[in-house]
């Protein structure tokens, strides 16, 4: 039975995941039709499909896959709950690194991009995880502290230096997050990253797995600890880092879904990592195409909507925790 909901899990979200696609190839100022989108009436309808709402589409699905992994990750390794790259400064950070790359005058190309966001991706969560070391080990508790302060001092530079240097209309997706003017580059550069992180996992299943136990206990089985959770480290600096380059900051989608995925199919790594993924990719695809649908030819910052869900997300889980605490 438990065999059979799970093939039934993957075909739901699998189906959720193509819907997200269509309606986000079909939504925009102007909505096609199924039928436009295979059989478009004129060139103008032709290219926009092909050079503006594919590339958006898939780098939409492949940013909300990403994101949701990297927050599994992030969990698994701290054992927290609601941990998140976003909110534990990894994001802020390679936002804030390419503003001020750009500012001095770095070109400002998918290769630059994603090079600067990984430089302050790592730098960030090294601040972050030196916050959390104590004699004892790393506290998840002062993780979350931390990163949460530190994450919000991050964001409140960028906006700082946005405005000294008047470029705040220039960095508008970077600072509120969004897929405007997306190009196959970008989705490459998704794909490869994504293909880096499914290889990582794959390596690191079952030590992933294990980590879901005590220290104690996963020690006795043969964990690794410390070079699995610096190996994960990676993969998830490398997934944010990648993430933000491409649409900005866009928060709590590594922390709704992996927790929403959990309370259907448990806490095992890596029989989850695969509906996290697809759930991720589903979330974000919808959400990109409720962004840029609501008002046009305006289009709502896609980290604030995300950022607003999540938070509906994490006060109904923080409730749900206290109440089986309680009871």
């Amino acid at each position: 039975m438990g065999a059979q909901q799970n093939r039934r899990r993957y075909l739901i979200l699998i189906i959720l995941l193509v819907a997200g696609l269509l309606v986000n190839l079909c939504s925009g100022p102007t909505w096609f039709s199924p039928q436009q989108l295979i059989h478009p009436q004129t060139d103008l309808q032709t290219k926009t499909i092909l050079f503006v709402r594919l590339p958006r589409a898939l780098a939409s699905g492949l940013v909300g896959a990403e994101l949701a992994v990297a927050g599994q990750l992030l969990q698994t390794i701290s054992r927290n709950p609601i941990a998140d790259p976003a909110i534990l400064g990894v994001n802020s950070g390679a936002n804030l690194a390419l503003i001020v790359g750009t500012v001095l005058g770095i070109p400002f190309t998918i290769g630059a991009r994603f090079g600067l966001a990984l430089i302050g991706a790592v730098l960030a969560f090294c601040v972050v995880l030196g916050l959390s070391l104590t004699r004892n080990g790393m506290q998840p508790l002062r993780l979350i502290l931390g990163g949460s302060i530190f994450s919000g001092f991050l964001v409140s530079v960028a906006y700082a230096v946005s405005l000294l240097t008047e470029t705040t209309a220039q960095y508008r997706t970077l600072l509120v997050g969004g897929f405007s003017g997306i190009t196959y580059s970008s989705v490459w550069l998704l794909t490869a990253l994504l293909l880096i992180l499914l290889v990582g996992i794959f390596y690191l299943r079952e030590a992933l797995t294990l980590l879901t136990l005590n220290d104690q206990l996963a020690q006795s089985l043969g964990s690794q600890r410390n070079g699995t959770r610096i190996l994960a480290a990676l993969l998830i600096v490398l997934a944010a880092g990648g993430c933000v380059a491409v649409a900005g900051n866009i928060a709590f989608v590594g922390l709704g879904i992996p927790q929403c995925i959990a309370l259907l199919s448990g806490h095992r790594f890596k029989n989850t990592v695969g509906q996290v993924l697809l759930a991720g990719g589903a979330f974000l695809s919808f959400g990109d195409a409720l962004a840029k649908s609501v008002r046009p030819p305006f289009e709502l910052p896609l980290g604030a909507l995300s950022a607003i869900l999540g938070g509906l997300f994490l006060f109904v889980f923080l409730w749900r925790k206290q109440g089986a605490l309680t009871t």
